[in-house]
């Protein structure tokens, strides 16, 4: 009956967008067709060679610079708004943050896993989904490819890769500095110039400032909170020595400092503790769904530093293409944060059922190196026969150091008072108390090592009909070293196990693959079916409060995806539609289960069993007429829990959450963007209207199901207009940001059964900006 109803949904969703289209085409045929505009094609590299993406048959959403740089969309956080398949998951720091595809990512705190979805930069796979959350700098486009991309991409791509193309130097001079002001005191700036330096040597330099105050406070001390400073550059060079040679060279630098991601308090569930303690101690804080401002005596704070370097070679032998991508990345990262989210602690002597009454405080910092070496070959194209091959080597190596402190009242010589149903408790303060502070102190390394052949052809069997197939070959091998030290006793605290110390590793081969093909109904449209064989290699649960249990290695992920698409140019090339509907089951699926030690929730990775993810996609873009234009998507992604394996220590509830939603992920999405250009006779400017309304369904964030761990439906609405001179040098625009003031969160956290954590996004609230844009050559 199940399967029925989906099935129903996917078709209504399809249903939905062909009449959209069906009315659109009536529209659009009632203009006059008297200099009817035609959409530009777009070129992608999503198979490893520049194509048309309407020739390309995978499920991609393309977003290009220029519209990300017109919506306010700076960051992977807000790419979202962009792409309906496409989820953000905001951690308490960037180390802990993830992307999903079609509701399947991978949330860890572990440094021996890698995300399922893969973050690209100029061909460079990042190892780590930290890396990719600093601010977007001079981007030509992104593309999204959905469901496994394991053939050609490799390292982390079992459920999808977010591949991100930066600007090449241009042959002629230019450049532009753009500037923004929106209220909270959030300013940004940015620039490139770009532009020959001989006559085989071109190069472009980009930077970028931004400063955001918070949108929340700290009530303890007034400090604002979830703000920002971020400032970055890269540099790129590009060489041509002949007609057969190119080399790009490219470095970049980033140093981000956050006053975030702050844990407020939702909800506060009843009991004597809560009543009696912890809600008097937040005062004057209200926990509610839309609290955005925290309690703490310590300021949450993280700094990222990212920093790399590549060099790719292109050398066309004939008609063949040798690539050489060979890349550096360094990151490091450092937090500091509240562990007991209030100011406060301890205020009583801690026995009994006050034993949850003390001050947690963490201070991490991490240091992650990461080589990365691709080599491959591309066949010409326009036979029967094409292809690309090639082999890859990854090395990754992390430091982790990490201090968890746990202070606690042990006496007082304060009168004892009577806190309702807990009954008689001694109260404390500084100068009549004493306070015992324990700490754990962890230091450990993982090493991540990956070697790769993998090849995809394509198969012309006629001007119509094509067959593809290709394989990747991987192996992975994962070795750690792990140190934790008590400073006091040998028993557990809370949110801290007993002192340990480890050495082990874990290694495994895999395949992945690809087999499909691609039919011409017509010139124009394109239909394509597939099987997609993913693959995630081993992973080991090295982290903090790491334990002798965890020394066993976790298995590799599986995914296993059967797509069926059309891409079509209609309308005289006014309309571009693409449908694709897809069915995904992932084994072993590798995934984080909260646990509890003492009164701290703690999260722990393990195999979660067997998840999938099937549904319906569209993406389209419209010009009606000439200079108005509608882009957009729908998403109905059904992603579930079909048999969770419980981890071999902690807590476990598997017979509840079998057939259950998967975190983070929305069965309806939607993402509709307009732009209205209107030339304006006899004046020294033109106008440029832009609209863009986004909605999804509810969203729970917890793999065991808590119901108040779960974001409402909602629907935000943004909308700017720009003054544009007549030689398109000078850009000013006014933008308002979520009009209807829609509040959401883009992280619900259980803490036990005590209170729910969460954290709000910048565009959880209404909020007004102007742009200034110069272009110069």
């Amino acid at each position: 009956m199940k399967k029925s109803t989906h099935r129903g949904a996917m078709l209504s969703g399809a249903a939905m967008v062909l009449a959209l289209s069906a009315v659109s085409a009536t529209a659009a045929y009632a203009q006059s067709s008297q200099d009817a505009p035609v959409i530009e094609e777009i070129i992608v590299t999503a198979q490893k060679r520049s194509e048309n993406v309407q020739k390309v048959p995978i499920a991609i959403s393309v977003v290009s610079g220029e519209a990300m740089e017109r919506a306010n969309i700076n960051s992977a956080e807000q790419l979202i708004q962009a792409a309906p398949s496409l989820t953000f998951r905001k951690g308490n720091t960037n180390k802990d943050s993830a992307l999903t595809v079609r509701g399947v990512g991978t949330v860890s705190f572990a440094s021996g896993v890698e995300p399922s979805v893969s973050t690209v930069v100029d061909g460079v796979v990042y190892a780590r989904s930290g890396q990719a959350t600093a601010d977007f700098l001079d981007l030509e486009r992104i593309e999204i490819l959905r469901g496994p991309q394991g053939t050609l991409f490799g390292k982390n791509a079992s459920a999808g890769v977010i591949s991100m193309i930066t600007r090449a130097p241009s042959q002629e001079r230019k450049g532009y500095l753009d500037a923004a002001y929106y209220q909270g005191n959030e300013y940004r700036v940015r620039g490139s110039v770009s532009g020959p330096l001989s006559e085989t040597l071109a190069g472009s330099l980009a930077g970028f400032f931004s400063h955001f105050d918070g949108n929340g406070k700290n009530v303890f001390n007034g400090h604002d909170i979830n703000g920002y400073e971020h400032n970055g550059v890269r540099g790129r060079l590009r060489w041509t020595p002949t007609a057969d040679l190119t080399v790009d060279l490219i470095a970049d630098y980033s140093h981000n400092v956050d006053n975030g991601y702050a844990d407020s308090i939702g909800t506060v569930f009843s009991s004597a503790y809560n009543d009696n303690v912890f809600l008097p101690s937040l005062k004057p804080l209200t926990p509610n769904d839309d609290n955005k401002d925290i309690d703490n005596d310590r300021d949450p704070s993280t700094k990222d530093i990212n920093s790399g370097f590549s060099a790719q070679v292109n050398w066309s032998l004939g008609d063949y293409t040798l690539t050489s991508i060979t890349a550096y990345r360094n990151w490091k990262n450092y937090q500091v944060r509240d562990g007991d989210f209030r100011s406060d602690a301890p205020s009583y002597v801690a026995v009994g059922a006050l034993a949850a009454d003390i001050r947690t405080e963490d201070y991490g910092r991490l240091n992650f190196d990461q080589f990365t070496q691709e080599l491959r070959i591309a066949s010409p194209v326009g036979h029967f026969f094409e292809y690309v091959a090639g082999l890859y080597y990854y090395h990754t190596w992390e430091s982790n150091y990490f201090v968890r402190t746990v202070t606690s009242c042990t006496a007082s010589t304060l009168a004892p008072v009577t806190l309702g149903a807990l009954g008689t408790a001694t109260p404390c303060a500084p100068g009549a108390s004493t306070y015992t502070a324990n700490s754990g102190i962890g230091n450990f390394q993982t090493t991540l090592e990956n070697y790769a052949a993998f090849g995809q052809g394509t198969l012309n069997f006629s001007d119509r009909l094509r067959g593809i197939f290709g394989a990747r070959w991987t192996h992975d091998s994962i070795d750690f070293v792990h140190r934790r030290l008590r400073t006091t006793g040998a028993a557990a605290l809370s949110g801290v196990n007993p002192t340990f110390s480890g050495v082990g590793g874990t290694d495994s081969s895999g395949w992945s693959g690809k087999v499909g093909a691609q039919y011409d109904l017509t010139p124009k449209i394109m239909a394509y079916g597939s099987y997609t064989r993913g693959y995630k290699g081993p992973a080991m649960n090295v982290f903090f409060n790491m334990q002798a249990t965890d020394n066993f290695g976790i298995s590799p992920e599986t995914s296993d995806a059967y797509e069926l698409g059309l891409k079509s140019r209609l309308l005289d090339g006014r309309l571009v539609l693409n449908l694709s509907v897809f069915d995904t089951t992932f084994n072993n699926f590798q995934a984080t289960n909260l646990d509890v030690i003492g009164t701290t929730v703690v999260s722990r990775l393990t195999n979660a069993g067997t998840v999938s993810t099937k549904g319906f996609e569209s993406d389209f873009t419209f010009e009606p007429v000439r200079n108005l234009r509608f882009t957009g998507g729908y998403a109905y992604i059904d992603a579930k829990i079909d048999k969770f394996k419980c981890p071999p220590t902690g807590t476990c509830t598997a017979l509840a959450i079998n057939g259950k939603p998967l975190p983070l992920s929305s069965k309806h999405k939607v993402s509709i963007n307009t732009t209205y250009f209107v030339p304006l006779e006899g004046q020294k400017f033109d106008l440029d209207f832009g609209a863009g309304v986004q909605y999804q369904s509810k969203m729970g964030f917890d793999i065991n199901q808590n119901p108040y761990a779960i974001q409402k439906g909602y629907t935000t609405v943004d909308a700017s207009v720009a003054f544009v001179s007549k030689d398109q040098k000078l850009r000013l625009a006014l933008v308002g940001k979520n009009l209807t003031d829609q509040h959401f969160v883009i992280n619900r956290i259980p803490n036990g059964s005590s209170f729910m954590r969460q954290i709000t996004p910048r565009d959880g609230e209404r909020y007004f900006g102007a742009t200034v844009r110069y272009n110069f050559n």
